[in-house]
């Protein structure tokens, strides 16, 4: 049994999931949603009071606060590694490689799991570790879903400590490979001897995780990578975790 209110009120949350910053307006949302314009005032007014939804001067609606703050319990430490843990089983079973969690927390990503796989591995890392995000796959491949401004792409750069004057071209190279091709990579850059692919994942729409494999670089060819980063995404299908998504797809 199902209250019809609550009902109407989550699916409005939903449906504003997809709506750009723009907002839209009350007519457009009550075509959308097929909630006649009284009750959908009344819900919308609710969400308002609880800041889920906030509205512009123009009277447009969008996601409020609330909202982000559900995406931060959810992508939390203990919450993001119990929900995906399995999914990081699967990634490492199939590709024998190293596997890791990372959530964009502020200027770093930090390391939120990993699973190792049964041959050994010449990387030493832990959780909690954090590492830049300009320059590495996971970072990348959340910037790259973001599709973060000019200005912003020169802040990310700004904070590597003596970054190299290859950096910023690099960067945007692999937010384009993001956008186009579904990953990211890194090869020598963050460590010398180490290759990283990366995959974004989204919380209710906000790319702000990644999974990543990390290798020796002699086994990183890009075709390699690509393969790796077909996996992921495989295995993150496959799971069907609720509530998260990746926001991007891989190319043919």
């Amino acid at each position: 049994m199902t209250i019809a209110s609550v009902d109407k009120a989550l699916a409005v949350v939903e449906h504003l999931l997809a709506v750009d910053a723009e907002g839209v307006s009350l007519s457009r949302l009550a075509v959308d949603t097929g909630i006649n314009k009284s009750s959908l005032h009344h819900i919308l007014a609710t969400l308002r009071q609880r800041r889920w939804v906030e509205q512009d001067e123009s009277g447009r609606y969008r996601l409020g606060p609330m909202t982000g703050r559900m995406a931060t319990w959810w992508t939390s430490a203990n919450q993001a590694a119990s929900m995906l843990h399995p999914v990081l089983l699967a990634i490492c079973e199939r590709t024998h490689e190293l596997v890791h969690l990372g959530r964009l927390y502020e200027r770093d990503v930090v390391y939120l799991d990993k699973v190792e796989p049964d041959r050994p591995v010449r990387v030493w890392s832990r959780i909690g570790q954090s590492a830049p995000v300009a320059t590495t796959a996971m970072g990348r491949a959340i910037l790259g879903a973001r599709q973060p401004s000019a200005a912003e792409v020169e802040t990310w750069v700004s904070l590597v400590p003596e970054a190299s004057a290859e950096l910023r071209g690099r960067l945007t190279e692999e937010m384009q490979r993001v956008r186009s091709h579904g990953y990211a990579i890194e090869i020598g850059e963050d460590r010398p001897s180490l290759a990283c692919v990366g995959v974004p994942l989204a919380v209710a729409g906000v790319p702000v995780l990644a999974i990543s494999a990390t290798m020796p670089v002699e086994r990183a060819d890009l075709p390699h990578l690509r393969q790796i980063a077909d996996v992921i995404h495989e295995c993150i299908a496959a799971a069907d975790v609720e509530g998260i998504s990746v926001p991007v797809t891989l190319a043919d």
